[in-house]
């Protein structure tokens, strides 16, 4: 009985952790898919990079999305147990269950929070550049800002902007056109440098004849 106990045991814990990392693995292709869309200030062109554009969508999309793969977590792991061990057997691996559960609930939870952190971003970058007369310059001022912090700049906000970007209204083409600009500015400026450090690096001091 203890050994079918343990077997159940690690059933669970292995199905939830399989599953946990199939979703993982799936929001990280989606992500990485309408990344390289909107960067590109294109549509989402893939299955994967639309799904992705709705899960980001509001807080409510993820919340969804998280409750659905609940609910798929919490049956697959009931049915599975009670076909393999019994009824009996798994409602005495139950803490395991709520175990598996709660750090799943917790994850959902995490993504759900960031999502809201993305859209309360870009609502007050709606609000920065939609209420002033000089949207251009509210709008680059703020894109210069994240540059100026390098690497740990938020990367929830550069991610806000880029989706922004793909707005058909004024505020989408004033975010887009600075981005474009911005970049075309940080491309030359990389040439430069490399540039500069190539002339550098075979002008040292030769042998003449």
């Amino acid at each position: 009985m203890q050994s079918l106990l343990n077997m159940a045991s690690f059933t669970i814990i292995l199905h939830g952790l399989l599953l946990q990392t199939m979703w993982l693995f799936v929001g990280r292709r989606a992500r990485d898919k309408y990344l390289g869309d909107i960067m590109s200030f294109r549509s989402p062109s893939s299955s994967l990079s639309r799904y992705y554009h709705w899960r980001v969508s509001s807080f409510q999309n993820a919340l969804i999305e998280g409750s659905v793969f609940m609910i798929i977590l919490i049956g697959s792991i009931i049915l599975l147990t009670t076909t393999l061990y019994g009824f009996e057997l798994m409602m005495s691996s139950s803490f395991i269950v709520f175990f598996i559960v709660f750090l799943s609930f917790i994850s959902v939870m995490q993504h759900a929070w960031r999502v809201r952190e993305v859209v309360d971003s870009q609502a007050r970058i709606v609000a920065s550049v939609g209420y002033s007369k000089d949207k251009i310059g509210v709008t680059r001022e703020m894109v210069e800002n994240l540059y100026l912090q390098g690497p740990m700049g938020d990367g929830r906000t550069w991610f806000a902007l880029f989706r922004l970007a793909q707005r058909p209204d004024v505020i989408g083409w004033t975010i887009r056109d600075v981005l474009i600009e911005t970049g075309k500015k940080e491309d030359t400026s990389f040439r430069r440098s490399n540039a500069d450090s190539s002339s550098l690096s075979g002008s040292g001091p030769g042998i003449g004849p």
